[in-house]
């Protein structure tokens, strides 16, 4: 009797009919199908899923070894069924049709499958991931084929390797076992980038997580060529080509999400370096209210997106989460009434109903180009990505002034050096105090680890209660000294033993009368907001004087 799955996982007690009732629901609405949303929930993985699948149904269990380094073709089944499908043919001949399908219970897929090959066709499981990554080397293996194979020298390396034997080292097992742990690794740690770096010896591999970059497993010795040209093959880059940077971009469904990684190398004394920003296409569909704002922000920035027009900046270093809050803020006005147009360097998130332009400097497709196209295209909202100098700054204030709401960023310390910034970029004083609705300054700090996360105890260390009430007091003195719960950081499993998991931002939102104004009580600043997070037991004094310094305080 041929069972659905879902009811295998019922009766084994692996879901519970809650579980199955939320999946339902999450697969209607968002149109995946179950087995995506069991993986991204957490509640079934996809090795799970075939391992069970293929065990219910007698069926062979196969990974991307057992699949051909060039699958193969056949004019009845287009590539777009295939991978809309999630099947890869294995081999196709008159006596048999042998393929690797992720839901052997998809009834209309394997119905096509069956009116084509008959009696002859034979079904392996195999999950989306190791499907996919088949059919991406298979693509990498053709595109090459008619590729210039002669020999180049591998830049500061000192021997010498030709395309063929690149794409043999890209495609070999091994390389593809570790760049498939690789990912999963990065995705479980909640990595935002990934970093592999060589060196005389070995290969050093590192990911960045909640800001720290923490040291995973490297490739085994002799591999490493491998993983960089394997992701070069599907970064859409030149694998021949060492002596220069490059960029490219992979697109991979990863934990039934989709994912984009932005791809950079670039030549280093021993061999090449690989850097790649993992993009969360989910976060897209953020709104200020995940975000958990401050009250005093939250209100602010509320007021400010319900203007009809006006520049609203959000400030602060590279991965400080400025595009997160603008996405979100943002999200809030997306609806079929209004045009909003995003003009950003990379796209990092993508948003349904947003015109999302990339600009190219090197092409001259800056920021003010970009920007002076959108203003003849009747927008209503438009984000920047960056106000870096002084054409963009005119065209962004004179696109606030004729009637457009703009979002933009600065890279400022805090929200007070925004004014003196666009004014350094010569914006009019008087110009830059009628158009700003609002400056915010953000930072993260790392969120402590609430499996091991311990109390300080008061009596055993008055010194840092000592400490921190000097800071509370210089920092305007919102915490109240007698009701604090300060957190030590430990370390365990859970946390990759750093003690911490998981940010939670710092904001301090500035109206156009706060900026220049010399009496500053009252007004919630970088700092104090991080006092109140010590205070309450979200992170810890050395984490909030790491990111802001000593004299946020």
């Amino acid at each position: 009797m041929r069972i659905k799955l879902p009811a295998i996982f019922l009766e084994n007690g692996t879901l519970t009919d809650a579980d199955l009732a939320k999946v339902n629901d999450a697969a209607a609405a968002t149109g995946q199908p179950v087995r995506t949303v069991l993986d991204r929930l957490g509640l079934i993985s996809q090795k799970e899923w075939a391992r069970a699948s293929a065990q219910h149904l007698n069926y062979p269990l196969l990974t991307v070894d057992d699949l051909p380094a060039r699958l193969p073709t056949d004019s009845r089944l287009s590539a777009d069924y295939l991978q809309r499908s999630a099947i890869a043919p294995i081999e196709i001949s008159d006596q048999r049709a042998f393929f690797a399908v992720a839901d052997p219970f998809d009834d209309q897929a394997l119905a096509a499958l069956d009116m084509i090959f008959g009696a002859t066709l034979e079904l392996g499981v195999a999950t989306d991931r190791d499907i996919e990554m088949a059919m991406a080397r298979s693509a990498a293996a053709a595109a090459l084929e008619g590729s210039d194979t002669s020999k180049v020298v591998a830049g500061g390396m000192g021997f010498a390797l030709d395309t063929d034997k690149l794409t043999e080292l890209a495609n070999n097992a091994p390389t593809v076992r570790y760049l498939e742990t690789l990912f999963d690794t990065a995705l479980e740690m909640r990595a935002t980038d990934i970093h592999l770096e060589p060196s005389k010896t070995a290969a050093r591999v590192r990911l960045r997580v909640d800001g720290e970059l923490l040291e995973v497993q490297s490739p085994e010795a002799g591999i490493y060529e491998g993983v960089v040209s394997r992701l070069k093959i599907l970064a859409g880059m030149d694998i021949s080509e060492r002596r220069l940077p490059q960029d490219g971009r992979i697109r991979q469904r990863l934990a039934g999400r989709e994912i984009d990684m932005r791809v950079a190398s670039a030549p280093m004394i021993h061999g090449e370096t690989i850097v790649l920003r993992l993009l969360d296409n989910q976060e897209g569909l953020s709104k200020l209210a995940n975000l958990k704002l401050p009250v005093h922000v939250s209100k602010r920035l509320g007021t400010a997106i319900k203007q009809p027009n006006g520049l609203i900046l959000v400030t602060g270093p590279t991965g400080s989460g400025k595009t997160t809050t603008l996405h979100a803020a943002m999200n809030e006005l997306n609806d079929s009434r209004r045009k909003i147009v995003t003009i950003e360097n990379p796209v990092e998130i993508q948003t349904p109903g947003l015109q999302q332009i990339e600009v190219n400097p090197e092409l001259g497709w800056t920021f003010a180009a970009a920007l002076r196209t959108v203003l003849r295209h009747d927008p209503d909202v438009i984000m920047v990505g960056e106000i870096r100098d002084s054409e963009t700054a005119e065209l962004a204030v004179r696109a606030a002034m004729t009637g457009h709401l703009v979002f933009s960023t600065l890279h400022t310390n805090t929200a007070r050096d925004a004014a003196t910034r666009l004014i350094d970029l010569g914006v009019p004083e008087y110009l830059m105090k009628s158009v700003v609705r609002l400056v915010a300054a953000q930072r993260l700090v790392r969120r402590v680890c609430q499996a091991c996360a311990e109390p300080v105890d008061r009596d055993k260390q008055p010194k840092l209660f000592e400490i921190f009430n000097k800071i509370n007091k210089r920092s305007g003195g919102h915490s109240d000294p007698e009701n604090l719960h300060l957190m030590r950081s430990v370390g365990c499993e859970a946390c990759n033993q750093t003690g911490f998991m998981g940010r939670v931002a710092l904001f301090e939102a500035l109206e156009p009368e706060e900026l220049e104004a010399q009496d500053k009580r009252g007004v919630r600043t970088l700092g104090s907001e991080g006092v109140r997070m010590i205070a309450e037991g979200h992170t810890t004094l050395e984490e909030v004087m790491r990111v802001l310094g000593v004299k946020a305080f």
